[in-house]
């Protein structure tokens, strides 16, 4: 008898079936369905029915052996330990090899279905915050008075109150307008983006387009510089 109860031939009936985390997990879900969410039984009794009955292991290796036993355990541990995941993957209508995959990994690195993949602009040392958090300063990038913290929490996406920009073409990202310090429209980006394209950094000679960030812009030059030797 396969010790997930897949239906196997003679020949192989002492083998362990081919992935055999996948089987077990897809039995219990299974059993789930039928004995839990039909109400047939305890959530208590429905794992120990499911290990008990499948905890035997024909295959005559000791290696095959060691492996179920391997299974069944770490299975009952989830189903014990992660009743989160249980109830979120087995309660689905349909449990596909990917819900598995995902439903294992989640258990194995110990972490929740509804924990968000850490999201993080860029990363800077000690001393690159400390350079970045000067050149703000010097130019008044923003109306609000900023501290090391509050930039490396910029690029990390963890500030709680977002950056008001002083001029908003100075600024594309996680700041809020300088008109009603609310989040910045694509529009007021793509405005933005555009004079900072006319104005190529600095001013033509016997151009007449005016702009009043040329300083803004040489300041850039020379922080960008900076920066780079950093790396």
């Amino acid at each position: 008898m396969c010790p997930c109860r897949v239906g196997c031939s003679k020949k192989i009936e002492t083998e362990l079936p081919e992935n055999e985390s996948w089987q077990l997990y897809r039995t219990a879900y299974e059993q789930y369905q039928s004995e839990i969410l039909n109400g047939e039984k305890s959530y208590s009794r429905y794992v120990n029915d499911f290990i008990y009955y499948h905890l035997p292991c024909l295959s005559i290796r000791e290696a095959d052996i060691r492996l179920h036993v391997m299974h069944v355990f770490a299975l009952k541990e989830l189903l014990e330990e992660r009743r989160d995941l249980v109830d979120a993957f087995f309660s689905k209508d349909v449990f596909e090899e990917k819900d598995f995959l995902l439903m294992d990994a989640l258990f194995n690195k110990g972490k929740n279905l509804e924990e968000p993949e850490p999201v993080c602009l860029a990363h800077f040392s000690d001393g690159q915050i400390s350079l970045i958090t000067n050149f703000v300063r010097s130019t008044s990038l923003f109306k609000s008075e900023v501290t090391e913290n509050s930039i490396r929490d910029l690029f990390e996406c963890r500030l709680q109150v977002p950056l008001q920009a002083t001029v908003n073409r100075y600024v594309a990202k996680l700041v809020s307008s300088s008109v009603n310090n609310e989040p910045l429209r694509a529009s007021q980006l793509r405005c933005g983006l555009s004079q900072a394209r006319v104005a190529n950094l600095r001013k033509k000679p016997n151009s007449n387009i005016l702009d009043d960030g040329i300083g803004f812009y040489d300041s850039c030059d020379v922080f960008i510089k900076k920066l780079k030797e950093c790396l």
